[in-house]
């Protein structure tokens, strides 16, 4: 398995990897995302194949230094459990650590059991109560 840090020019890629996104990724915003300097997205390939991806912000404000946010974590319903999730995870982390992007933090939602669970198996990390309030 390889991680690959996209960029501009990648666009394919990620339409490669549509069916691992929540909506079919839109073309100005994928080529938006792609380049910008303060949005990030690793993609793990497996024989040529988009099986997971993780995407990550960095967040800026005046008192912090910059930090990321995981926006999302997918892997393909197939390739599950074989460590594919945690490898993105711990690439994201490296990534955040050798590039002063620190801390790195991310929202579940209270009732997605599989991803509490999983995030918790890391380990390393620091669980708080949040609530979060979304405006549609």
């Amino acid at each position: 398995m390889a991680i690959r840090l996209l960029g501009p020019g990648d666009e394919t890629l990620v339409e490669a990897a549509a069916e691992l996104f929540d909506h079919e990724p839109l073309p100005e915003q994928t080529r938006a995302f792609l380049a910008s300097e303060r949005e990030f997205l690793w993609l793990a390939i497996v024989k040529g194949q988009p099986v997971g991806f993780v995407s990550a912000t960095s967040i800026l404000h005046p008192d912090k230094r910059p930090h990321l946010f995981v926006n999302e974590l997918a892997t393909h319903e197939d390739h599950r459990r074989r460590g594919i999730a945690t490898r993105l995870m711990r690439t994201v982390e490296q990534y955040g650590r050798e590039h002063g992007l620190w801390p790195i933090w991310l929202a579940a939602e209270g009732n997605d059991a599989q991803a509490i669970a999983f995030y918790r198996s890391l380990s390393d990390i620091e669980e708080r109560g949040a609530i979060v309030f979304e405006w549609e």
